[in-house]
């Protein structure tokens, strides 16, 4: 006789709430220890090629011989509008811990500003180049942001995940939504302005956008920050009002969601 047959409605209720939050529990153990997966394909791999008769003794040495995995940090997006400040941010982040980030080159179809380097600020790219790496799947996300076209290629993450070092992705909050469905590891921050007026006058200060393109991204921020700053899109919020404040509560953040990397 099944024993849960003897149940009633309400305690099977509870159990099964109790098998979902433990398959939760679990699988959010899994997330944070991806070297798991990698462990566990060695070994049976491993198993199947040398089909020991005593499993128990070959799983033995086979775990006493192994060499310490090392396992990339999980990529860190930020995003924020533009004008905010987030690529400054990325900049002294990546000037003052060169040997712990690397920065994700995106691929872009618009033209250059001055003083931008091809391959170091973006890859610029041609719309139909830009569309034939989009047909091949080559990116993690795309988007058309203010006219042109964005993307982050996967194999401008694994590059710098192949360097033990934890990748930048700068992009915005329609790339954030596709690397969210794709069911990476991945940290999320925001970069907030203190004000919608606070922000227009930034963008105004840069003069490097015509009234109209200035005009179309104010209108646009407003949906980023809005998705940016509701309760569960991102790790953390992070406003900057003044740019040092910002930056050492962004190292002080850092050291939360990376606590496996020393920030001095």
């Amino acid at each position: 006789m099944d024993p849960q047959a003897t149940l009633t409605f309400e305690e099977l209720s509870i159990l099964n709430e109790r098998k979902e939050e433990i398959k939760r529990d679990h699988l959010a153990y899994l997330d944070q220890h991806p070297e798991l997966k990698t462990l566990m394909s060695s070994f049976m791999s491993a198993v199947l090629m040398e089909k020991p008769t005593d499993v128990v003794a070959f799983a033995k040495a086979h775990f006493d011989a192994l060499t310490p995995i090392k396992i990339a940090p999980a990529p860190l997006v930020i995003a924020g509008p533009s004008g905010v400040g987030k690529g400054t941010l990325i900049n002294r982040l990546m000037t003052k811990y060169p040997e712990l980030f690397g920065f994700s080159v995106s691929h872009t179809t618009r033209g250059p500003r001055e003083g931008e380097v091809n391959g170091v600020a973006y890859h610029f790219v041609a719309i139909d180049e830009f569309d034939g790496e989009v047909a091949k799947g080559s990116f993690l996300e795309h988007a058309n942001v203010h006219g042109n076209r964005y993307g982050t290629s996967k194999f401008a993450v694994e590059h710098v995940q192949a360097q033990e070092k934890i990748c930048i992705l700068d992009i915005d909050v329609q790339g954030v939504r596709q690397v969210k469905n794709a069911k990476m590891k991945v940290n999320y921050l925001f970069v907030a302005p203190p004000s919608m007026a606070d922000l227009e006058k930034r963008l105004r200060g840069r003069g490097t956008e015509t009234e109209d393109k200035i005009k179309i991204r104010i209108a646009n921020a407003k949906g980023e920050v809005d998705f940016g700053t509701a309760e569960g899109n991102f790790d953390k919020v992070l406003v900057n009002n003044d740019l040092d404040e910002a930056f050492a509560e962004l190292e002080e953040t850092l050291a939360k969601l990376y606590p496996e990397v020393r920030f001095q």
